[in-house]
């Protein structure tokens, strides 16, 4: 038996395989952002695992592991810096851990087994609580030396202050800018202006990773239309004579235990 799980910024998802390949019955909770967070996480895992003999355990965190295994640039988890996550896992459960960033891994779920199946260079972005992204390069999470924070590039000035992308189109940003969740939110200027920005934080992600395809997913794509990204990236400059595709995501919530799963696979 393997475990897999995907800890967003607003609910945690954990499931068992039994071979591998399927998923068994996901477990679905709110994610638990205080200090006391992890613990509780250990604690559902071992409910979750109970009597089955377990081989490996992969998932997804919303930040990255340093060098010494310390999880840092944890935005929507504040409590959880600087914890050794993947020492914990190991000690707790005493088989192979393989870690990465949920966002990373959502992209490899798509890549793999989702919207973006078959191309050799898929670029996943996420616009949910906040806003990443990852470059899948035959079937592999692209290499990197700090992990990857596209939803951090720099789009326009305030008050000659920089502001970055996440600070005006993340779902965190929406909510703070307007007193409501975004999905209470229903002004269609609103969303236009954040197909907008999604689709100039694409151009220049375009310019950077150069993909076969480029898959969006995240809960605020609910609202921000794929259509109107593709309307406003044809309004900028055509550096490569036409746009790669642009698809929704198909593999919903599921797609970063598809991707643990993945990893697991590639692990083995």
């Amino acid at each position: 038996m393997y475990l897999v799980f995907d800890i967003g910024g607003t609910q945690t998802r954990l499931a068992l395989s039994p071979n591998g390949r399927e998923l068994g019955e996901i477990v679905r909770s709110p994610t638990d952002v205080t200090a006391k967070g992890f613990a509780s996480l250990l604690g559902a895992m071992k409910e979750l695992v109970g009597n089955h003999k377990l081989k490996g355990l992969a998932g997804g965190l919303p930040g990255h592991l340093n060098a010494q295994g310390l999880l840092e640039r944890t935005a929507n988890l504040p409590e959880w810096a600087g914890l050794p996550v993947q020492e914990r896992l190991q000690e707790q459960f005493g088989v192979p851990v393989h870690l990465a960033n949920d966002a990373a891994l959502a992209g490899l779920g798509e890549a793999t087994a989702g919207a973006g199946a078959g191309a050799e260079i898929v670029v996943y972005i996420t616009v949910s609580t906040g806003i990443n992204g990852v470059r899948i390069v035959r079937r592999q999470i692209e290499p990197s030396a700090s992990g990857f924070e596209i939803g951090q590039q720099l789009l326009l000035e305030r008050q000659s202050v920089p502001v970055s992308l996440q600070e005006l189109a993340s779902g965190a940003a929406v909510e703070a800018a307007y007193g409501q969740p975004p999905g209470e939110l229903r002004g269609p200027g609103l969303w236009r202006q954040e197909a907008v920005y999604v689709a100039r934080g694409l151009y220049n992600t375009l310019l950077h990773w150069s993909p076969d395809v480029v898959v969006y997913g995240g809960s605020m794509m609910r609202d921000i239309s794929l259509e109107a990204i593709r309307n406003e990236l044809e309004a900028l400059p055509d550096v490569y004579g036409g746009w790669p595709p642009i698809l929704a995501a198909r593999l919903g919530d599921e797609a970063g235990l598809r991707g643990a799963l993945e990893l697991l696979r590639q692990k083995s």
